[in-house]
C-alpha cells in the first residue's frame, strides 16, 4: 500500500507514538507485507524468529517490538506492538495524517484507538 503522500520516518513515529531510529527526514512511500515489500515501505515484525528476514528485506523501513542494530540505508520504529502499529497506519489517508500531525503528540494514542 502506498501512502497519499510521501512521508518521513519522524512523522510516522509521531503518529504511531514509537520512538525511532535513522534520520528524521528519512523518506517513507508506503507498507507492506514481507513477502511483497518494496524499498521506501515500512513492514512490521514482533517476533525474533522473522528479526532477520525483515531487517534483510527490501523495505526501507523496519516496525519493530526491540532495539537492534539497524542496517546500513534502513530506518528503525520502535514499537511496543508493531502489529497494532501497522494496522493503524492502513487506516490512514492523507488527510488522516495531515490532522494528526497538528494533534498534539499527548492525543495520538486516544485518537487512533
Amino acid at each position: 500500500m502506498k501512502f497519499p503522500s510521501p512521508q518521513t520516518l519522524e512523522n510516522i513515529a509521531v503518529i504511531i507514538g514509537s520512538d525511532y531510529i535513522g534520520e528524521p527526514a528519512f523518506p517513507v512511500f508506503g507498507m507492506n507485507e514481507i513477502h511483497v515489500v518494496q524499498p521506501g515501505d515500512i513492514v512490521f515484525v514482533d517476533h525474533p524468529k522473522y528479526y532477520d528476514k525483515a531487517l534483510q528485506s527490501q523495505a526501507s523501513v523496519i516496525l519493530i517490538n526491540k532495539k537492534v542494530d539497524c542496517p546500513e540505508g534502513k530506518a528503525l520504529l520502535i514499537s511496543e506492538d508493531p502489529f497494532r502499529d501497522f494496522n493503524r497506519l492502513t487506516h490512514l489517508d492523507s488527510h488522516t495524517i495531515l490532522d494528526l500531525l497538528k494533534v498534539p503528540t499527548v492525543q495520538f494514542q486516544n485518537l487512533l484507538k
